[in-house]
């Protein structure tokens, strides 16, 4: 049986949903020749948009297709064995393999694209008065095309990315281009990279530098897909109504090839029996002003249960809650709504709070952070009544995450915290559930208007005032450890060494230059909350080996001895006078001339 998407698949560029731009930046692409990485969301046409315009020039196009591998185990039964012959190869091997034998030599003279005449790409396509040869005529090469991209440990995706940089380097091969799907996983944690994938911004950076086109694809209109599955209803004479199909539309998110496979699921043995002798007759126009039927709630839910699951950004989850999107239906109309105090009522709000932060995976401190930052931006100046109700829900749900798994972390889907599948929720994890429910439901609550318009969102500083608090806390152990083995030494935590020792030592090496001598260390790689990452590393490379202590990492030794001596036990033996008099002596000592 064919499917849906093999039966429709484009055959030429008059069938693609890829919008004119994308489509033109393609072929401009082939006429330079070179590399090409193609990127966007999942199922917008990315390989059909290459395969149409290859077809257009003349190109035959051959992808590289991941062989079966070799198991291990089975690698290991037949080992002892010479008469298997069977040789392990993982999928790491297998692809940079093929990347040496397509670079490897140069193509043959016959296979090499022929010059075009003063048509462009224009004239490739319907063909040009020197002879060029098009799709209809004889092959001028091929195009290699690159989807399935190995998955593997940190050394196996080196070598991934490495193979990809020559594939984007080669000078002599054939044109190749390498698709990328960018999926919006969400925010939540078990990325990509943890399960061994390549990210696709890893694999982009490296063809970028390397002096490949990139080009990125948008995810498929609305009305592109609602055209494509009208044609298809016709063509194959499936009884389905037009709010049906605007509900396939709207959970497939962009994903055409979705959007098919739900149709077909849908008209599974709904096909008129006269289809293939007549077609079917299309639906009266809807006239100008007439409102669209709305897909029904059944409709809505088969078609939730039937498209690809869907993950959603921080930004955009982050979106619904402060753009704050209610339906425009009388609310009157709503049973008890008549009756309920003026100040409680509020239109049906659009999305489920809880459904977006399971779909994006985002934790209930994350979301209080990034809300705490960016909701007042969203509230109009003159409200801030409403603004101070939304604070107190955000404090509320602070307390109720500080007794959650983590800090500024990301909690796992609802999925998954059932106890041995009988429905109970873990504990552990209800403070997060409550925080998160608490955060958004009292943000959406508290502003009585959808925000209009384009705002910008920032990250919250308190998780920048927090990982600056953990780089600082590094270096006031290692200046603690580092005065272990010098001239002075620390006692107490590091708290107290951070708010009562390290302020006088900068007092005394600041007062003269023999108490600079005194104070061999100070804490030179202090960070700011303003300062990211990248200038901070910037800076402290700048820094002179003798201005900064060693790393904590050199001083381990130093650190168990000298760092939070209460640690080590409930009190550790004060400095007798005798221990004193032999310090101040050696201090005295070491500074005479």
């Amino acid at each position: 049986m064919v499917m849906l998407v093999d039966r429709y698949a484009p055959e030429d560029a008059n069938a693609l949903t890829t919008p004119t731009k994308k489509l033109e930046a393609v072929r401009a692409w082939l006429e330079r020749g070179g590399a090409l990485c193609a990127s966007g969301p999942p199922g917008c046409g990315k390989a059909s948009a290459i395969k149409c315009v290859a077809k257009e020039f003349g190109y035959e196009v051959s992808e590289w297709k991941a062989p079966t591998p070799t198991l291990w185990r089975e690698h290991a039964h037949a080992r002892g064995n010479e008469n298997y012959g069977i040789e392990y190869a993982s999928k790491v091997d297998e692809f940079a393999a093929y990347v040496a034998r397509a670079t490897k030599y140069e193509p043959l003279s016959f296979l090499k694209p022929t010059t075009r005449g003063g048509n462009g790409a224009r004239g490739a396509r319907n063909g040009s008065a020197n002879g060029t040869s098009t799709a209809k005529g004889k092959s001028r090469g091929v195009v290699l095309m690159v989807r399935d991209i190995p998955s593997s440990d940190e050394s196996g995706r080196a070598r991934v990315l490495e193979a990809i940089r020559t594939l984007t380097t080669a000078r002599n091969g054939p044109p190749c281009a390498v698709v990328l799907t960018e999926e919006d996983d969400g925010g939540g944690g078990g990325g990509s990279s943890s399960r061994g994938e390549i990210l696709a911004r890893d694999v982009r950076a490296v063809m970028e530098q390397a002096g490949a086109t990139c080009i990125n694809f948008n995810a498929t209109t609305a009305a592109a897909m609602t055209k494509t599955l009208l044609r298809v209803r016709e063509a194959e004479g499936f009884v389905i109504p037009d709010s049906e199909i605007d509900a396939i539309v709207q959970a497939s998110h962009g994903d055409l090839r979705s959007a098919l496979g739900a149709l077909e699921f849908w008209c599974m043995g709904k096909t008129k029996p006269d289809a293939a002798k007549k077609p079917a007759k299309k639906a009266p126009k809807r006239k100008r002003g007439e409102p669209k039927e709305a897909p029904s709630e059944a409709a809505v839910a088969r078609a939730k249960m039937s498209s690809r699951d869907q993950g959603l950004g921080l930004f955009h989850a982050l979106g619904k809650f402060l753009y704050n999107k209610r339906e425009t239906t009388e609310v009157m109309e709503i049973k008890g709504f008549e009756t309920m105090d003026e100040s409680l009522r509020r239109p049906p709000a659009r999305y489920d709070p809880e459904e977006v932060l399971s779909r994006s995976g985002i934790g209930a401190e994350t979301a209080v952070g990034f809300l705490f930052e960016n909701f007042p931006d969203f509230i109009d100046s003159r409200c801030i009544d409403w603004v101070a109700a939304g604070t107190r829900y955000l404090s509320d749900a602070a307390i109720l995450a500080r007794g959650g798994v983590s800090t500024y972390g990301f909690r796992r889907g609802r999925e998954d915290v059932g106890d041995e599948g009988d429905g109970a929720i873990d504990p552990n994890v209800l403070g997060e559930y409550a925080a998160g429910s608490v955060a958004t439901r009292g943000v959406l609550f508290s502003s009585k208007r959808s925000s209009a318009g384009f705002l910008p969102m920032r990250g919250p500083s308190a998780m920048k005032n927090d990982r600056a608090a953990a780089s600082n806390r590094e270096e006031v152990r290692a200046v603690v450890a580092a005065a272990h083995d010098g001239d002075f030494s620390v006692g107490g935590t590091t708290t107290a060494a951070a708010i009562e020792t390290l302020p006088a030592l900068r007092l005394i090496s600041s007062a003269s230059s023999a108490g600079a001598a005194l104070v061999p260390f100070l804490p030179a790689r202090w960070r700011s909350a303003r300062e990211d990452d990248a200038a901070f590393r910037r800076r402290v490379a700048a820094l002179p080996l003798p201005a900064a202590a060693p790393l904590p990492a050199a001083l381990a030794s130093g650190v168990a001895l000298a760092i939070d001596r209460g640690a080590k036990g409930a009190h550790a033996p004060p400095l007798t006078l005798d221990d004193i008099d032999d310090l101040e002596d050696d201090i005295e000592s070491d500074s005479d001339p």
